[in-house]
C-alpha cells in the first residue's frame, strides 16, 4: 500500500483515498506534484477553479500587477467557493461575505469585522506557482518536493507554445506516462518500429527518462508526410516527473518537436490530460509572426493525431506483474520506480 503524507502546513487532509488492486497498483488517487492550472490569458478572464480527487479544491487568479496566484479554494470562514468571487487589486474576494485574501493567503479585510479585527483562522493555504511562456503551473502542497522542470537543455524563451488541447480517458493517472515505457504498444497503435535498444535512466530523484529510436513504418497520410518532410526515423526522449508532467522531445533528421503532457487525476480512476506542443522560435520578424504560428499549428495537428490514437485503447487497463512477459520489462520497471517515488 502506497500513501503520500502531505506537508502538515498544507491544511489538507492527512489521508487520501488510494486506487487498489491490479488496475491501480496501490497508488494514491492524487499524488503530490506539479499540475497545470491554465494560461495567463485564461486567468486574465477571472478566477479559475481546479479540483483534484479527495475533495481538494484550488483557486487560481491573476493579480492587478500580472502575478499568478493559487490558494485553497474554500473560504476559511464558511467554505464558500472563492473561484466564484472576484479579484480586487492583488486580492481575491469571497463571493459570500466579501472577505479578502492576499497572495500569501492571509485575510486582509473583512467588511463586517468590528474594529477591522481579523481572526487568526482567516487565511487560505498558498501554493507554489511557476509560469512557463504564459502557462501557469502549481504544486499541490505548500512546499514543493522538487523544482518545476522544463525540457532538458532548452530555455523557455527559446520555445513558442501552440494552443493547448485536452484529452480524457478512462484510465488511472499513473498509466498515462507508463504508456511511453510500453514498447509493445508503439507498433500496434502508432506504426513505429523500434530500432535498437531503449536507454532508460533516472536524471533526477523525481524523474524517469526513456530514449527510443523508431522507424516511421505506417502508410497513413500523416506518416507519408512525416517521412517526406521530417525524415524516416525519429529519436524520442520522454521524461516523466512524478507521472504528472511528461516532457517529450521528438528528433527527426530535419526537425525537432517538443510536447508537454500535463496529467490531472479525476475521480473513479479517470484522467484528464492537457497537451502543449512547442516549437523553436525563429529569428527575424517574418519567422516570428508568420512561420512560427504556422509551424506550431502544424506540429500541434500531428501530435494531436498521434496521441488521439491511444484514446480508448487503455480504457479498463489492468496491471499484474504475474501476467507480464519480457517485453513488458520497461513498463514494469517504470511502475516500480513511480511507486518508490511516491513512497518518499
Amino acid at each position: 500500500m502506497i500513501s503520500l503524507h502531505p506537508n502538515k502546513s498544507s491544511g489538507e487532509p492527512s489521508a487520501r483515498p488510494e486506487i487498489d488492486g491490479p488496475t491501480g497498483g496501490g497508488f494514491d488517487a492524487c499524488p503530490s506534484s506539479w499540475f497545470y492550472l491554465g494560461s495567463i490569458a485564461e486567468l486574465a478572464r477571472g478566477p479559475i477553479r481546479y479540483e483534484l480527487p479527495a475533495d481538494r479544491k484550488f483557486v487560481g487568479y491573476l493579480t492587478s500587477d500580472g502575478r499568478p496566484v493559487v490558494l485553497s479554494a474554500r473560504c476559511a470562514h464558511m467554505g464558500a467557493d472563492l473561484s466564484k468571487g472576484c479579484v480586487r487589486g492583488n486580492s481575491i474576494v469571497c463571493p459570500l461575505h466579501g472577505w479578502e485574501y492576499g497572495v500569501d493567503g492571509q485575510c486582509q479585510r473583512i467588511p463586517s469585522a468590528d474594529g477591522g479585527k481579523i481572526p487568526s483562522f482567516a487565511r487560505q493555504v498558498s501554493f507554489p506557482v511557476e509560469e512557463r511562456c504564459g502557462h501557469v503551473f502549481f504544486f499541490n502542497e505548500a512546499i514543493p518536493r522538487y523544482p518545476m522542470p522544463f525540457f532538458h537543455g532548452v530555455e523557455p524563451k527559446q520555445l513558442r507554445p501552440a494552443r493547448a488541447f485536452d484529452l480524457r480517458d478512462d484510465v488511472p493517472w499513473h498509466f498515462i506516462a507508463a504508456n511511453g515505457f510500453d514498447l509493445q504498444h508503439f507498433r500496434s497503435a502508432h506504426d513505429r518500429m523500434l530500432v535498437g535498444m531503449p536507454e532508460v535512466d533516472t536524471p533526477h530523484a523525481f524523474a524517469r527518462r526513456i530514449k527510443l529510436k523508431f522507424r516511421v513504418a505506417g502508410n497513413s497520410l500523416t506518416d507519408r508526410i512525416t517521412r517526406a518532410f521530417a525524415g524516416p526515423e525519429v529519436t524520442m526522449t520522454l521524461s516523466s516527473w512524478c507521472g504528472t508532467l511528461i516532457f517529450v522531445t521528438a528528433e527527426f533528421r530535419r526537425t525537432t518537436s517538443y510536447g508537454l503532457m500535463t496529467v490531472r487525476p479525476l475521480d473513479h480512476g479517470r484522467t484528464h490530460a492537457r497537451v502543449i506542443v512547442w516549437v523553436r522560435r525563429s529569428d527575424g520578424l517574418l519567422g516570428r509572426y508568420l512561420m512560427d504560428p504556422i509551424n506550431s499549428w502544424v506540429r500541434r495537428w500531428f501530435v494531436h493525431g498521434f496521441l488521439n490514437a491511444d484514446i480508448g485503447r487503455m480504457s479498463g487497463m489492468r496491471y499484474d506483474r504475474n501476467r507480464t512477459i519480457g517485453a513488458d520489462n520497461c513498463f514494469s520497471e517504470y511502475i516500480d520506480w513511480l511507486q518508490s517515488v511516491h513512497r518518499q
